[in-house]
């Protein structure tokens, strides 16, 4: 086959061309700092790249939710550990007033104590995060407690996932807390029932709220130490999720980043080789066009 000009010239053109495209590309990891920019770069590493950003952003997720979780538990535990002070302070009351030193007026005056922190109670337990009540279950638009102390909320416990398949229960449900409906007592009744024995002047019930009060104690303190365990349990998933994010993050790295000490190195020497070309390419044509570019 005959080689003609034209063949020539297209030879040169294709040559710079290719020359140009690198010098592009070098450029652009060097401005990126990433060695594969778009998918034709390396078909094969990017879809490892875009499998494993996928990982990351999934993890992410799950960490976001832990620490809405752990939110929502230290407002949980400060309402319950406000309660505890609450029922300590009705406790002294009740041994003070089960004194047989003390009068109907006197414990009548407590009464109205009594009352006060009662309502006090009923506001802790309508305690809300993020504008939703934390003690309703999934009736989060209402009021967990009304003002006599009656459960509105649902059973449900609300669950945050951690994982692919992973999902934990984090609520502390007011009618367990609160109510005994699990089992236990009902607080607000044992308030109620002290306040009624101090305006009848009922040594003998004020007395037996004592006990009934103790109960309403340990209630509260065993939810308090339920959560304790749900904030430790989150606190271990999130430093696993963290290490296994800084695993897949160094992972990305070393499919797409670029060594951009060979990157400049390389586009020096292509830089040479382009001007090399072009210089050739204006010898072997006496009149072209390599003089304007």
């Amino acid at each position: 086959m005959r080689i003609t000009q034209h063949i020539t010239y297209n030879t040169y053109i294709n040559d710079l061309m290719r020359k140009q495209e690198s010098i592009y590309d070098l450029h652009r990891q060097l401005s990126t700092g990433k060695r594969v920019n778009t998918p034709s770069d390396d078909p094969v590493k990017t879809d490892d790249i875009l499998s494993t950003k996928s990982l990351i952003s999934d993890m992410g997720q799950y960490e976001r939710n832990i620490d809405d979780g752990l939110s929502y538990l230290s407002i949980v535990e400060q309402s319950l550990d406000s309660a505890k002070d609450v029922i300590t302070t009705l406790q002294e009351h009740a041994v003070t007033q089960a004194s047989g030193t003390n009068d109907a007026q006197t414990r009548a005056n407590t009464a109205v104590v009594v009352n006060n922190l009662f309502k006090q109670l009923v506001s802790l337990s309508n305690t809300a995060y993020d504008n939703k009540y934390v003690f309703a279950g999934y009736k989060v638009e209402t009021e967990a407690f009304d003002s006599t102390g009656a459960f509105q909320g649902d059973s449900s416990k609300r669950g945050i996932r951690t994982g692919a398949n992973t999902t934990v229960e984090i609520g502390v449900n007011g009618g367990e807390v609160f109510s005994g409906s699990s089992g236990g007592v009902d607080i607000f009744q044992i308030i109620a029932d002290f306040e009624t024995a101090l305006n009848a002047n009922d040594t003998t019930g004020i007395a037996s709220a004592i006990d009934t009060l103790d109960e309403a104690f340990n209630q509260i303190s065993n939810a308090v130490s339920d959560i304790g365990g749900k904030v430790s349990r989150l606190t271990q998933t999130k430093d696993s999720i963290t290490h296994s994010m800084l695993e897949l993050k160094t992972t990305v790295s070393g499919l797409e980043d670029a060594d951009l000490t060979s990157v400049i190195s390389d586009l020096k020497l292509s830089q040479i080789a382009l001007e090399a070309a072009m210089q050739s390419a204006g010898k072997v044509f006496s009149v072209n066009i390599f003089d304007y570019v």
